[in-house]
């Protein structure tokens, strides 16, 4: 009997990343979820085939691109693919622990979470602890024995620490996002409503307008670009790629015609993947 396949996610247990595997659509419905502490983990196991598939933050729409996860799939993988994008609602609660009925003096949460909850906290003077996770800063609230410490994280990972809520919907930005990839080494099949996701590097030879001549072929076939995202090739300064998301899969006649533009140009395109859009049920 062969071995549940795997889809490791940015853990522990609670996190938003854990609350969108339960909205993916091409993993396996046995596959056994199992939470993994860094994005960096994660991606090198599906590279190595240490798993089949892998889901990663990589969009927040308040804080933009996540630049750890970008970096790690670009420049440090060969085969890894985005499968499936999932967004999910970024929405905190407070919680502190039961039977803690001081006034809180301390919140503690991701470095993400403090960020896009300030107005909260802020305003009622905390000082402020990041913790590596979410769920960590549940964990170390319900174990803690330290008065009026609260905990800023999803009502799952509340939930699960056995905590009690404080306030709900305390961030500073209703209706914000996150957007999460499913990577694998081996792409879904195509929908009719896909994505797909490129890296375009300039010419070493410097070409003046390379930005606007890299989005010319894109721009003239109709193409929607969704999302761009510069990163630093690591060699100096001023010296960059384009992560580019294309609202059309690859094997468009289209799009195959804009990346043979872009070769042309003298630009290396390595594709990422292409992938059902997400769109919220």
């Amino acid at each position: 009997m062969s071995p549940r396949p795997v889809v490791e996610f940015l853990g522990p247990e609670g996190t938003f990343a854990h609350a969108a595997t339960d909205l993916l659509r091409t993993a396996p419905a046995t596959a056994e979820l199992v939470p993994r502490p860094t994005v960096q983990e994660i991606v090198h196991d599906v590279e190595a085939g240490r798993c089949l598939m892998g889901l990663v933050p990589i969009e927040n729409s308040v804080e933009g691109g996540v630049t750890g996860t970008i970096d790690v799939i670009v420049f440090e993988t060969d085969q890894v693919l985005i499968r499936e994008e999932v967004a999910v609602p970024v929405t905190f609660t407070a919680f502190r622990r039961g039977g803690d009925d001081t006034p809180p003096t301390t919140v503690l949460s991701h470095p993400v979470g403090l960020a896009q909850t300030t107005r909260w906290w802020g305003s009622r003077g905390l000082e402020a602890r990041p913790t590596s996770s979410t769920s960590e800063a549940c964990r170390l609230v319900a174990t803690s024995t330290e008065p009026g410490q609260v905990a800023v994280a999803s009502a799952k990972a509340g939930a699960l620490a056995g905590l009690e809520v404080v306030a709900d919907g305390v961030e500073d930005h209703p209706g914000a996002q996150t957007r999460f990839a499913l990577v694998a080494r081996s792409e879904a099949d195509p929908t009719g409503d896909d994505r797909t996701t490129i890296v375009v590097t300039p010419p070493e030879s410097e070409v003046p307008r390379v930005l606007l001549r890299i989005l010319e072929p894109i721009s003239h076939r109709d193409i929607n670009l969704s999302n761009i995202v510069s990163r630093p090739l690591r060699r100096g300064l001023g010296v960059y790629c384009f992560v580019l998301t294309l609202d059309r899969h690859a094997s468009d006649p289209a799009v195959a015609e804009a990346l043979a533009d872009l070769r042309r140009l003298g630009c290396t395109v390595k594709g990422l993947g292409s992938y059902p859009a997400w769109r919220s049920p």
